[in-house]
């Protein structure tokens, strides 16, 4: 695919002289996590205009307000370009660090050294910690993590983000996210998901597509309690008491199963564990030679292996005499298990009426259209347009993880995974295929990262921090960070942090209350932040180290979107230099902040390690393979990484000389659920095994205390601690959502969004009018707000139909207090609410409870 001829033309060096210049760079955005291509012009070495790349398929020459003003923060008067270090001891929120400007040269040996003890003695106890996952950074953090014998691990996302969607994603779509497929899907459900209007991973070029739709082509029900960007741009929004969303699911998979009869029951026999049959005690019936999941044939009224070539009918539904035990297949199980889940009962949990709850599931059925094909580049595949997305605000809460399962049982009834019309893998992972049938994935960058819930890992005494090894189907574990850190002797931590390295993470801001990460932060001897300014982490740390901005950076590939079902099309879209760093550094030009990794691995004696941590990371071999007793430019290695990627015959150049590369997909890679031979999980029977594998572990270690009660085969609703509150003056929920020009919180950096902000009055509480009415509170009063611990906070009111009468919602980036950006502290801090204790933590996903219960008065 050819750059648009009347566009631009496109700079294909930049290491001539930029004065007198007039060009279009191709590079790529990263200001949130849908990493857009993008066209930017520069003029006598300026960036003037940053525009979408026409012919990037991902997003298709469209750009957010975000991505336009790009540039800005590349001149910011708080970056910083020189290294610093702390002149004050104390550390602490609002706490003057008092910062000594030092060399390179200090920094870096200074670094370098306290490295060389760590790792002599033992490479865990150095943290490293950012928001830059796979190859934002071109692969290097990872590989050095690994090379060093630690890892690299994304903070901040891992107390409420993909708790209960990566690794549920993993094992049903096959991937590391999925999203609704904007081209084909009629009818989706959206569960704290703003799928195509704000975040997730397929936000310009999904919105372009379900506008071309409109109006007619697709409807798109929001399930909310705030009426958020993605709800203004529905067809339906229903608000909805937080934290209830699952028991609206599963309310929908009873109607769908035992009154409306509408399921795939040829896809649940052939395509899912759905006919395995079940013992009493909840694990499959196996075959006692082979091991292997029972199933019923019909046909000759026997009890079969699952995958025996004989079988003529797979038996969905029924209880059967197996060796002297009733049996009941999966199907059976889950529909007396949903039967509870009545409108009239879940109405009362989601206050949701009952006709409403009648008529989604009655939409959702029809509209996934059981039965029916389509044709796409001549291959015949099921068409199932209708599915479930859902995201943070499904995933943060207490039994976040049988949330997740709700949903995903949702699109496994009818059929909708992986299929034109349903719920499509995005990042997708190597699939394979488990002795029992089952999908799982192969250790991929993906899956080696973070893994998927099936199999569950084997549950261990703790080796990590952050107490991974407790957590057997989870995708991560953060929050523990903080326990294990905080109370080593409770939470048998095997060691004590020496050193932190953070970037690009603003975790004080973005995870959990302040008080634990300064409690955290000052029990680890040193911290080091690359930043290019000083947020509200970097405030925290001993040394500071510039960071480069991502239109000064050369970086490949950004294949963290460019893999995903439903296209056409698979792309590597990468990063070029397109202005210089205000700043040099020993070695030069600084254009990767990996470089600095690397040149602290050479001080520290080293450098070999994270060769041979790169060579396994980026997968290179042959005579692509680093030597590790050699030294290699930043150039050097990318041209051995896109050689290994693209094959001998390309270099470094041939890559720049556009920074993307598009492949054409064969149906067979667009939606793979129409031709894999694997099955998904209607039923999790894993769950019970990885539940009694954990409690074992913890009682040997003392840990009886641990709970594995959320370990379920089948998903329930269960209320999060804030639904029995103490006290009836309590009676909000506080919660927070997302604005499209401040997704994170580096967006309050830029001056033009914040206008954008201040206009829309996003960092304003939103009240229900009557709610507001009835509390004598008018539009534009100050108001205090009170949690049911004790902690406060102040605000102004926007009184608005746009929120559920029982909540106060909050933007999720207010209240920043870094003191070098000035403190300004429009909107709430509304992490600092928060409480993070045992009550307040899913023990399955480890994600932390974000219903608070507040009481609100005028001022």
């Amino acid at each position: 695919m050819g750059i648009n001829s009347q566009a631009r033309f496109i700079c294909k060096q930049n290491d001539e002289e930029s004065i007198g210049d007039d060009v279009w760079i191709r590079s790529g955005c990263e200001l949130c996590l849908n990493f857009c291509g993008i066209l930017v012009h520069r003029v006598n070495g300026q960036i003037v205009k940053i525009e979408g790349d026409p012919d990037n398929p991902h997003n298709k020459g469209f750009v957010c307000a975000k991505g336009n003003v790009g540039m800005f923060s590349q001149f910011s008067p708080t970056r910083i370009t020189k290294p610093m270090k702390r002149g004050n001891p104390k550390k602490g929120a609002g706490v003057d660090p008092m910062w000594q400007e030092i060399t390179w040269d200090e920094a870096l040996d200074t670094i370098a050294e306290k490295l060389k003890k760590i790792k002599e003695d033992d490479p865990r106890k150095l943290y490293f910690t950012t928001f830059d996952i796979w190859d934002l950074e071109g692969g290097f953090f990872a590989a050095w993590a690994n090379g060093f014998g630690t890892q690299c691990k994304a903070f901040s996302a891992g107390f409420y983000c993909g708790n209960n969607v990566h690794s549920i994603h993993l094992i049903t779509e096959g991937g590391f996210e999925s999203d609704p497929d904007p081209k084909y899907s009629k009818y989706i459900l959206l569960a704290g998901s703003q799928f195509s209007s704000i975040v997730n991973y397929h936000v310009m070029g999904g919105a372009n597509e379900i506008a071309e739709r409109r109006p007619g082509g697709v409807k798109i029900v929001v399930l909310d309690p705030v009426g958020s960007y993605a709800a203004a741009k529905a067809e339906e929004w229903i608000p909805i008491r937080p934290g209830t969303d699952g028991a609206f699911l599963l309310a929908v998979a009873n109607l769908l199963i035992n009154e409306l009869k509408i399921f795939d029951a040829e896809y649940l026999k052939k395509r899912t564990n759905a006919p395995y049959l079940i013992q009493p005690d909840g694990f499959y019936c196996k075959n006692k030679e082979s091991n292997k999941p029972l199933v019923w044939d019909s046909s000759t009224n026997s009890a079969k292996t699952f995958d025996d070539q004989n079988i003529l009918d797979y038996t969905l539904d029924g209880v059967f005499n197996v060796d002297g035990l009733e049996c009941k297949t999966a199907f059976h199980l889950l529909k007396e298990h949903l039967s509870k889940y009545t409108p009239e009962y879940v109405s009362k949990i989601t206050t949701i009426d009952e006709t409403t709850i009648k008529r989604v599931a009655k939409e959702f059925g029809e509209a996934s259209s059981i039965g029916s094909t389509i044709e796409i580049k001549g291959r015949k595949m099921p068409y199932r347009p209708a599915c479930v997305a859902w995201y943070r605000g499904l995933s943060s809460h207490k039994h976040s993880f049988l949330a997740g399962l709700s949903a995903a049982l949702l699109n496994v009834l009818v059929g909708a995974v992986d299929v034109p019309g349903g719920s499509l893998a995005s990042q997708q992972a190597e699939p394979a295929i488990s002795d029992e049938g089952l999908l799982t994935t192969s250790l991929t960058e993906t899956g080696a990262a973070y893994g998927a819930a099936y199999p569950p890992r084997k549950a261990l005494s703790p080796k990590t921090i952050d107490l991974f090894e407790l957590f057997p189907v989870a995708v991560y574990s953060r929050p523990y960070f903080f326990f294990g850190l905080l109370e080593p002797e409770k939470y048998k931590a095997p060691y004590q942090l020496e050193m932190l390295i953070q970037t690009r993470s603003n975790f004080a801001k973005t995870s959990v209350p302040i008080e634990v990460v300064e409690a955290a932060l000052r029990k680890i001897p040193f911290m080091v932040s690359i930043t290019m300014e000083i947020d509200e982490t970097a405030e925290f740390a001993d040394m500071i180290l510039p960071d480069i901005h991502y239109l000064e950076r050369l970086c490949l590939p950004i294949s963290y979107p460019g893999q995903k079902s439903g296209e056409g099309y698979r792309f590597w879209n990468g990063q070029r230099p397109v202005v210089d760093p205000p700043f040099e550094t020993p070695w030069g030009k600084m254009v990767n902040s990996g470089e600095i990794l690397l040149e602290l691995a050479k001080r520290g004696g080293f450098l070999p390690d994270i060769y041979n941590g790169i060579n396994f990371s980026w997968r290179l071999e042959g005579k692509n393979k680093l030597d590790p007793n050699s030294n290699y430019s930043t150039r050097e290695l990318f041209e051995r990484r896109i050689k290994a990627t693209f094959g001998d015959d390309k270099d470094l150049n041939w890559y720049l000389d556009n920074a993307l590369v598009v492949k054409e997909n064969t149906p067979e890679q667009m939606y793979p659920g129409a031709f894999s031979k694997a099955r998904v999980h209607l039923y999790f029977e894993f769950m019970k095994r990885a539940g009694q594998d954990v409690a074992q572990v913890t009682k040997e270690l003392g840990m009886d205390w641990w709970d594995v009660s959320d370990y379920q085969p089948l998903p329930d609703w269960k209320p999060c601690p804030s639904f029995n509150p103490s006290d009836s003056q309590f009676d909000l929920y506080l919660l927070n959502y997302k604005v499209p020009q401040q997704p994170f919180s580096y967006g309050r950096g830029y001056s033009i969004l914040q206008d954008l902000t201040d206009k829309h009055r996003d960092d304003d509480l939103l009240i229900n009018s009557l709610t507001a009415k009835s509390k004598g509170i008018s539009d534009g009063d100050k108001i205090s707000i009170e949690t049911s611990s004790g902690k406060k906070a102040q605000g102004r009111a926007r009184v608005t139909e746009l929120v559920h009468p029982e909540v106060i919602a909050s933007q999720a980036q207010g209240g920043r207090f870094a003191r070098a950006l000035g403190g300004k502290r429009k909107g709430i801090n509304y992490n600092d609410l928060l409480t993070l204790d045992e009550e307040h933590i899913d023990f399955v996903s480890t994600a932390v409870d974000m219903c608070i219960k507040v009481r609100v008065s005028k001022l």
